[in-house]
């Protein structure tokens, strides 16, 4: 089953980070196009400036000059992929903060996204005697009726009756649960951090695929 909240939470911060990307991308391709037409320039001078020693030397020296300019392009569009990425990242980081602090954003409710998080770690481990585990803020907000809820939610999208628990210790993170199966000795990482780090690799797969879908 696929983590319909977590997609919609990534779904919206990908549109968020999107004009961030754009802005970043459109000033590595203005850099790049400045590199490639002063390198033509040079090659050009270079090239008329040596004609005299003979054609070939010419012709060596103009395709160095625009060898040198593709790797600075290359580079350019390297350190512009990083920026896109952190600037990305940076503004996902933002929208999941206030997320989880406000327990709503825009048509996204904290408190449904927390049990589908719960539910999609129940599909994965085997047991059926599950420990979640939770910051302080959103341990405060778990009590019986909701874990009972929980319950409800896991046998209604999974048809498993599973036994819930709260452990009386706490993680550090932006939200999101940790969910231990009791009877295996395994646990699901379904944090928000966790999500994050995997929205990271997406993005850094799809800017790449932007910077470098053309040659210069």
């Amino acid at each position: 089953m696929s983590d319909k909240g977590v997609d919609k939470i990534i779904s919206h911060i990908e549109t968020e980070a999107e004009k961030e990307i754009s802005k970043t991308l459109l000033k590595a391709q203005e850099e790049a196009d400045t590199i490639t037409k002063a390198a033509q320039e040079k090659a050009k001078r270079e090239t008329e400036k040596v004609l005299s020693n003979g054609k070939r030397a010419a012709s060596l020296e103009g395709h160095k000059i625009i060898a040198e300019a593709r790797i600075n392009v290359r580079r350019t569009r390297m350190d512009s992929q990083e920026e896109a990425i952190v600037a990305s990242f940076n503004a996902a980081q933002k929208a999941l903060e206030e997320l989880a602090e406000k327990g709503k954003r825009d048509n996204l409710n904290y408190r449904d996204i927390m049990f589908n998080l719960i539910v999609s770690a129940s599909e994965i481990v085997a047991g059926k005697k599950l420990e979640l585990v939770f910051n302080k803020r959103d341990r405060k907000t778990f009590n019986k009726e909701t874990l009972k809820e929980a319950r409800e939610s896991i046998k209604e999208k999974t048809g498993r009756e599973i036994s819930l628990s709260l452990t009386g210790e706490t993680i550090q993170c932006l939200g999101g649960v940790v969910v231990r199966d009791l009877e295996n000795q395994v646990e699901v990482d379904n944090t928000l951090e966790t999500k994050l780090n995997q929205l990271k690799d997406n993005l850094r797969v799809d800017v790449a695929k932007i910077l470098f879908e053309d040659k210069i």
